[in-house]
């Protein structure tokens, strides 16, 4: 239904305010910029065209325009009746014109154009208020007849009903009997809550109503709330009624003693806002839509001299501002809310009878003022002020609260001390740990020592008043203080209605002014900052123009493009590059270093001492390293960096502790929370480690849960040359913990990959650590460091040595040589470590560790004591066969005497032929035995040539060459064959057999060999030598036998190969024209559908920080796990080729490209000598036409190739930090060289 989306709309209008627009307590309100135009006259209303920024006020019957940068008024259109009078004006953007109510009962628009008056519509009952909806789209018209007309924005009457209903409104509320007052449960307020009287009766107005009505729109524009003077048997009392747009009464107010005619409906819609008298005293109250009070606060000033003209909200709904006017002095008083607190941020007062106020509908900060003969135009902005870097400063009316975010985190509305001043705070200036707080009626307070105030109200050390030789005005504010030293300041202010920066000083208990220096040209300044350590001051204008404050002459910053910069809300002085630069973030959340954008979403932002933090809508807290500024590569949402984290939603930045890794962001609801940003946690860690500042360090490292490896990583030399002073800060539990977490892994690498380490990391990290931990505790006192010798122990895997260490202790201190036996049992497992032990062969260790673990004494009493029986080498020999160290075993059992037939069933159980062979001399009986029983055994697996030359060793010839002669071992076999001493025919059968092996191994110029000097056939081996493309050889067998028949033969298998070799790189050729024209369209392809994927990728949060993540990559180092196939190595093979298909479309097209194309290379660079070799013997035999087409196939596909090679392999792509990369892509196929073979020069035989 309508209502419900109207309701739906109302509470996602309410979550979007209080999600961005909250003003945080610990931020304040500060007066930016003031510009002043001169009236004469006091103007009753003002307006704003949103449009073009332009500013509407009337007077009597005079509508002007105030020019704020020409400080000029303009008299627009006068009324003809001189004593007719304008009761409202507003700008209606729809008809470009302004609204005019004219005496009370004429409807106008007037038309800035033409400067006409255009009668739209007549109110014969009066005009008694008149208020259009935040869309412009309804005017809602109390009459002086009692009647709420609803009119359109063309003017025509929507609805007329009696603004004075006698009922409640259709939202009547129920009572459902749960209960009376008396038995609710009221918090904090207490039982005596439940004994204040409850109003069922309006009661009279207020003596300081001023009778009028008034009327408020919501926010989202679909109610609006009405505020008249009742009467009733005479006596006249205050009631607020809501109503729908649609002009249907809703509800009316719970009856509130001394309510007054302030009305104001929140934009955010959950508060409709009003003021009261209680006891003299003002408060502002609150009601929901429903009528019902919801809490109020209490105002400063007394109702007995002022009255309150207006409460108004600004346009986020983040600060009321609550508007006096007395006879002679009216008051603006602004403030804010967080954790349902109010606080005073500020209080100007004006010498002025009259005041008009109005709230800029676009700009959040900004308000418009006239008063009795000027208007001033103020420009607002919300920030943190901090005091010795980390002790936060926040107003609240005569008192500023103070907390030392360094060593606390105390939530606002708390805080840890108090500093009281005689009237309001309005601003702030620190240096070091010195105060000034400027109040409202320009007295200043100095504190000392701020950071360091005890608990408690706490009284300025000094007071001071300004005194000045020029007259200030009274509307003039004091402007961005800026202390140079505890005596010296800078601050501006107005002089005849002109900015001026004034150097003050602090002498005799007074602040004079030393200089003044009046800006030209209308100059308004609009920031101005001071780098704490270089001096630089630095000022804005509100024409984003940037100078240097230097002598007090200001010098233009930087080159001419700073002129263009945009105008800060919040701006500081910070060192990139190792040049000064200005940091501002705009109004619109734009961050910029100088004039570069470097984030369009940053909603705050805090310099640390090495790194940029800047929180975004997008709900994340990114750091900037300002150190190392190539590591910063950008996106398209602005900076990202070394780190990024998850907030909450809302979160803005307090402060950064620039000595440590502290952060403390508010939230919208207004509690603190404390985090430790990776990047600045590993900044600050390595300067603990660089000076030596070890216990911090693991302290820090185990409280934040970082990898501690990093304490190594970041300076490995350094961890080794002052080992002994590390664990003179360090305890035994922290040592445990560290070599427990050691590992191979460079964390400077992996996932803390932004930080830089000091030195390089030796090769074996692990073993190097633990070796030089056991060398440094041995020379101290190891006992007391027991536990972390055992981690060393156990994390090398030298068991022995460190169960061996535990028994030498034990002697003489038992039970810390038990516990460290227990310590180990933790980092291993009972059997295995039970194992270990009796690998030492010391049975007494064996039952000591025994003792401590889960093993029931039956199991191993019993194999003990029959070990503890045998003789030492069998006992050993038995150990070892328990734990399955075969070798080790047979080691023992060879010394036994005796027992060489169970060597022999130990060895082939167990296949131990070769190390069995090493414990025996050659020749002697037991090595021929054991080297027959191996021969055979490799016989049969079918390794005939290690049979053969084991066979050889043990004196059996014959078998010897039995298994060679089937090798391809040629030259051993016919070795072994002479000293057999065969005969020449039974030689030459050997050498046949031999040959026709190495053929089938495609030996062909060893089986050629054989057939020429062997068997004297010079037949078979030219055709084994043109069999293997040996034809130069093939020729020179020929020639030397004197065989020119066989020329012939050689030159009708040259012709077929040449034939073949140029058909194959014709197809290669083609075969890369294909891939070169289809690889450009796949890469278009993979642009497109990676532009899609980059606007699908979701946000992701961290992980913890011992799971931290690389720069580069999702998967934590700590947690990464890996799933081998069960497959084959040959079936994973062919199942990865097949990802390497060339069909169009497929998954790795892209890829199975590049391998296609690195095949064709593969294939030129193996070719090249055999092309060579057949193309000079073609010539050789005149074979000139077919030498000519191989040679030209040849050096055309070689020159085709390495020219569409960087077609196929694009160059990286650099990021713009200045940093290739390669592109991400699964698997990655790379480039090999190009193709380097050598083409024929066919010239010199003449074949051009």
């Amino acid at each position: 239904s309508e209502h419900s989306f109207v309701c739906h709309v109302l509470n996602f209008t309410t979550l979007l305010y209080t999600i961005k627009f909250e003003v945080h307590t610990m931020r304040n309100l500060l007066c930016q910029c003031q510009r002043v135009v001169q009236t004469n006259t006091p103007l009753d209303y003002l307006s704003v065209d949103q449009d073009f920024n332009t500013i509407y006020g009337s007077y009597n019957n005079e509508i002007v325009n105030l020019n704020i940068e020409k400080k000029e008024v303009t008299l627009h259109h006068a009324l003809d009746d001189i004593e007719a009078k304008i009761s409202d004006i507003h700008w209606l953007p729809s008809h470009r014109a302004l609204f005019v109510v004219v005496n009370a009962t004429t409807l106008a628009l007037f038309h800035p154009d033409t400067t006409n008056l255009e009668e739209v519509a007549a109110i014969d009952e009066g005009v008694s208020c008149a208020e259009w909806a935040p869309d412009d789209g309804v005017c809602a018209i109390v009459t002086e007849a009692g009647n709420l007309m609803l009119i359109s924005e063309e003017f025509d009457c929507i609805k007329s009903v009696n603004a004075r209903p006698e009922d409640f409104g259709s939202e009547h509320q129920t009572q459902v009997g749960w209960g009376s007052k008396e038995t609710q449960f009221h918090g904090s307020a207490g039982k005596a809550a439940s004994q204040q009287p409850v109003f069922s009766t309006p009661t009279p107005v207020s003596h300081t109503d001023t009778l009028e009505t008034r009327v408020s729109w919501r926010g989202d524009g679909q109610y609006f709330a009405v505020s008249t003077v009742d009467t009733r048997d005479d006596n006249q009392f205050r009631v607020i009624r809501m109503w729908t747009r649609e002009g249907v009464h809703t509800s009316t107010n719970e009856p509130t003693p001394g309510l007054e005619d302030s009305l104001c409906w929140r934009p955010s819609g959950n508060l409709v806002t009003s003021t009261a008298t209680h006891n003299e005293q003002h408060q502002v109250v609150f009601m929901e839509r429903n009528g019902l009070r919801h809490g109020e606060f209490p105002l400063t000033l007394s109702a007995a001299n002022t009255a309150v003209n207006n409460t108004l909200w600004n346009s986020s709904s983040n600060v009321l501002a609550v508007v006096y006017e007395g006879e002679k002095q009216c008051h603006v008083m602004l403030y804010t809310a967080s954790n349902y607190t109010w606080q005073l941020k500020q209080h100007y007062t004006y010498d002025s009878s009259s005041i008009t106020f109005m709230w800029d509908p676009l700009d959040e900060f900004r308000f418009h003022l006239a008063l009795s003969d000027r208007y001033i135009c103020y420009q607002l902005t919300s920030r943190v002020l901090t005091c010795s870097n980390t002790t936060t400063l926040v107003i609240d009316n005569k008192q500023v609260n103070t907390t030392p975010m360094s060593t606390m985190c105390i939530p606002p509305p708390m805080s840890y001390s108090q500093l009281v001043t005689p009237s309001t705070c309005n601003t702030v200036s620190c240096h070091g740990d010195d105060a000034w707080l400027i109040c409202n009626d320009r007295t200043f307070q100095r504190f000392n020592k701020v950071s360091y105030t005890p608990p408690g109200e706490t009284a300025p050390d000094e007071s001071y008043s300004l005194e000045t030789e020029f007259p200030l005005e009274s509307y003039a504010e004091i402007r961005h203080p800026l202390m140079i030293s505890p005596t010296k300041a800078f601050c501006v202010t107005l002089v005849n209605d002109v900015d001026a920066i004034l150097t003050l000083e602090l002498s005799d208990k007074e602040v004079f002014v030393a200089s003044c220096m009046t800006l030209e040209d209308h100059a308004t300044v609009a920031n101005m900052v001071r780098h704490p350590e270089s001096g630089t001051v630095v000022v804005q204008m509100y024409s984003g123009e940037l100078f240097e404050l230097n002598d007090g002459m200001l010098e233009p910053w930087g080159n001419e493009a700073m002129r263009e910069c945009s105008v800060f809300s919040e701006m500081l002085l910070a060192v990139f590059k190792e040049e000064m630069v200005v940091i501002g973030r705009t109004n619109d959340n734009h961050l910029f270093m100088d004039t570069r954008l470097w984030s369009y979403d940053c909603t705050s932002f805090s310099l640390h001492k090495t790194h940029l933090l800047l929180t975004s809508n997008s709900h994340t807290l990114t750091c900037v390293d300002l150190d190392q500024p190539s590591r910063v590569a950008r996106n398209a949402e602005g900076v990202v960096d070394t780190g990024i984290r998850t907030l909450e939603r809302g979160s803005r930045l307090v402060i950064s502790d620039p000595d440590t890794s502290r952060v403390i962001l508010q939230m919208p609801r207004g509690n603190l929370e404390l985090i430790h940003p990776r990047p600045l946690l590993l900044t600050y860690l390595s300067k603990l480690i660089d000076n030596v500042q070890y216990t911090k360090v693991f302290e820090a490292v185990r409280k934040h849960r970082v990898n501690m490896n990093f304490i190594f990583d970041y300076h490995p030399e350094q961890f080794l040359a002052r080992l002994p002073e590390v664990l003179d800060q360090v305890t035994g539990q922290h040592m445990e913990l560290f070599v427990a977490e050691l590992s191979a892994e460079d964390t400077t690498f992996t996932m803390y990959s932004f930080m830089v380490a000091q030195s390089p990391a030796p090769t074996d990290k692990v073993k190097t650590v633990c070796k030089a931990l056991i060398d440094t505790i041995s020379t101290e006192n190891a006992v007391s460091w027991l536990n972390t010798l055992t981690s060393c122990y156990v994390k090398t895997e030298d068991f022995a040595t460190g169960l061996a260490q535990l028994k030498t202790h034990h002697a003489a201190h038992p039970s810390e040589s038990e516990a460290a036996i227990k310590y180990m049992l933790v980092l291993t497992d009972d059997e295995a470590l039970f194992n270990h032990a009796l690998g030492t062969y010391d049975l007494e260790l064996v039952l000591l560790v025994a003792q401590h673990t889960q093993k029931d004494p039956k199991e191993y009493m019993q194999t003990l004591t029959e070990l503890g029986e045998l003789e030492e080498n069998y006992r050993k020999f038995r150990i070892d066969q328990h734990l399955g160290r075969f070798p080790l075993a047979l080691s023992s059992l060879v010394h036994c005497p005796g027992r060489f037939e169970e060597v022999c069933e130990f060895v082939t159980k167990h296949s131990l032929h070769s190390a069995a062979l090493g414990h025996y001399p050659l020749g002697s009986e037991e090595y021929k035995t054991l080297g027959r029983s191996f021969a055979e055994e490799l016989r049969g697996k079918g390794c005939l040539e290690e049979a053969g030359v084991l066979f050889g060793q043990c004196g059996e010839l014959a078998e010897c060459l039995a298994c060679l002669r089937l090798t391809s071992q040629s030259h051993l076999a016919l070795a072994v064959a002479a000293q057999l001493g065969m005969s020449s025919d039974h030689v030459t059968g050997l050498a046949e057999q031999l040959a026709d092996n190495l053929k089938r191994d495609n030996n062909h110029r060893e089986a050629g060999r054989l057939y020429n000097t062997y068997c004297d056939d010079p037949d078979e081996a030219v055709e084994a030598l043109c069999e293997g493309g040996l034809y130069s050889e093939a020729l020179e067998v020929s020639q030397t036998r004197k065989r020119v028949d066989l020329i012939a033969n050689i030159m009708n298998a040259l012709k077929m190969e040449a034939e073949t070799t140029l058909s194959l790189l014709v197809e290669k050729k083609e075969l890369v024209d294909k891939l070169s024209a289809r690889i450009l369209v796949v890469r278009e392809k993979r642009s497109l559908a990676g532009e899609d994927e980059m606007e699908d990728m979701e946000h992701s949060d961290l992980y913890s920080d011992t799971t931290s993540l690389t720069a580069t990559s999702h998967t934590s180092s700590s947690s990464t796990s890996s799933r081998r196939s069960a497959k084959s190595a040959k079936g994973r093979k062919k199942q990865e080729m097949k990802k390497y298909s060339l069909k169009e479309g497929s998954k790795f097209e892209y890829f199975a490209i590049q391998e296609a194309y690195k095949g064709v290379m593969t294939f030129l660079n193996l070719k090249e000598h055999p092309i060579r070799d057949m193309v000079n013997i073609m010539l050789l035999q005149g074979l000139r036409e077919e030498a000519r087409q191989v040679a030209a196939a040849q050096q055309g596909l070689v020159e085709l190739v390495n020219r569409n090679v960087e077609g196929v392999w694009p160059p990286a792509k650099p990021l713009l930090g200045g940093e290739e990369v390669e592109e991400e892509v699964e698997p990655v196929s790379y480039p090999p060289e190009k193709a380097k073979v050598g083409a024929i020069n066919l010239k010199q035989f003449a074949m051009h």
